[in-house]
């Protein structure tokens, strides 16, 4: 009894935590200040249909901060993502730069398509912004994200991602009620626990090379995680923008959201597994006390104000977040809201899905990303194992454990391409 009791609390207290997290960001909530005229260079890896190009560049060119240049780099001309780029640059009102980096053989596709873009930077450029090409961010985002390091705040400064349903699927709703949770909570100020966000990190040039970027990126699947841990290493200052919340819409289905939640934890169990198993632990209490709590009500039936509670707590975080939203000008339609506050109340069904996908991360020895399957044996390596061609089947995703005690360093040898520029609008 002792023990079904010290559960229930702990849901209890990390439903308060998780509540009050959410209270305090609507406190300190504001609007963040854009920064002059400096020169920004924007680095966008793209693959595939890249359907939301034409948005992106739309919202975009509505930037107080204007690009000085957007550096998009692809994989090949094969890519879907380099006919799109082509077709929708001249609408830019601001130079791009198409840049073909060609196939990576012992890093991410991503960071080598990242590295393509360092080797083109204008030498007269003084930030770095590195984005991701799934956010639709609003008019004053360039200039709020790049003001904190310009004015010496911050060396490296990151946005958060905020997930917006924008298509009714369980997926995306699931997706969206974890990773908002997340994304209010606090940042713990710790070395191990220091994590940037890859959607959105600006950066001066200097503080790039102190970092060794290029060669950070070299043998490594995740750029921001890699890049965190590099930057705790040096003690540069790393900071979360609060108030700057990327919209990053999300209709993904049920499975093609497991997939991605497996792989943001693969991930955080390569290069910070401390956190993974704080994630791992805080949500596998949460279920226990719920669990526990469900059995108090269906064992003792006047017990239900055990399970109201956790219920009542749940819903009132998803209200906030709801608010949280409706803040920073991206209501959600009352729809969204509606299910989303279900979940909060019936709190138990996003956490087994959000528990699988931790434990699922456990095995990270394999790591499917877009057409690329990596074989994991360190943080630093790396190996491409098998690469699907653009529009062909995608195999079934299978598990492989590996032990990560017989991970072992090896001798790495990059790949390079051409980059032919695309002219744009000036």
């Amino acid at each position: 009894m002792f023990l079904a009791y010290a559960l229930y609390f702990a849901a209890i207290g990390i439903s308060i935590i998780s509540l009050l997290s959410v209270v305090m960001r609507l406190i300190s909530l504001r609007e963040y200040s854009p920064t002059g005229c400096v020169p920004v260079s924007v680095i966008l890896p793209l693959t595939g249909e890249a359907r939301s190009f034409g948005t992106l560049l739309e919202a975009l060119n509505k930037q107080t901060l204007r690009p000085a240049c957007l550096l998009v780099t692809v994989e090949s001309e094969q890519d879907p993502a380099y006919a799109r780029v082509r077709a929708e640059a001249h609408n830019a009102k601001f130079p791009i730069k198409l840049i073909v980096a060609g196939p990576a053989m012992h890093q991410a596709q991503k960071c080598r398509n990242q590295q393509a873009a360092l080797d083109c930077l204008d030498p007269e450029i003084k930030v770095i912004v590195l984005m991701d090409g799934d956010i639709v961010p609003d008019a004053e985002w360039l200039g709020g994200l790049v003001w904190p390091v310009v004015s010496g705040q911050y060396d490296i400064i990151s946005g958060h991602r905020w997930q917006q349903v924008a298509k009714h699927r369980i997926g995306a709703h699931f997706v969206t009620a974890a990773d908002r949770a997340i994304t209010l909570l606090p940042r713990i100020e710790l070395d191990c626990a220091c994590v940037t966000w890859g959607g959105s990190i600006a950066m001066t040039t200097l503080v790039a090379q102190r970092l060794d970027l290029r060669s950070l990126f070299d043998r490594v699947l995740s750029d921001d995680l890699a890049l965190a841990c590099r930057a705790a290493e040096l003690g540069l200052r790393v900071g979360t923008h609060k108030s700057l919340l990327v919209p990053s819409p999300n209709q993904q289905s049920f499975v093609s959201a497991w997939h991605f939640a497996r792989r943001q934890y693969q991930m955080c169990r390569i290069y910070r597994p401390a956190l993974w198993r704080l994630g791992l632990c805080v949500v596998s209490l949460r279920l226990s006390g719920w669990g526990t709590a469900m059995w108090f009500a269906v064992m003792e039936g006047t017990a239900i104000w055990v399970l109201a509670s956790l219920m009542t707590l749940g819903g009132l975080k998803q209200y906030g977040i709801g608010e949280v939203s409706r803040q920073v000008d991206m209501p959600d339609p009352w729809s969204v809201r509606l299910v989303q506050f279900v979940l909060g109340c019936l709190q138990p069904i996003v956490d087994v899905f959000h528990l699988s996908v931790i434990a699922a991360a456990h095995w990270a020895g394999r790591v499917r990303w877009g057409h690329v399957t990596y074989r994991v044996l360190g943080p630093d390596n790396i190996q491409v194992e098998a690469r699907e061609p653009f529009g062909g089947r995608r195999p079934l995703e299978r598990d492989y454990a590996t032990n990560l005690a017989d991970w072992e360093l090896a001798e790495i040898a990059g790949q390079g391409g051409e980059n032919p520029p695309v002219g744009g609008a000036s």
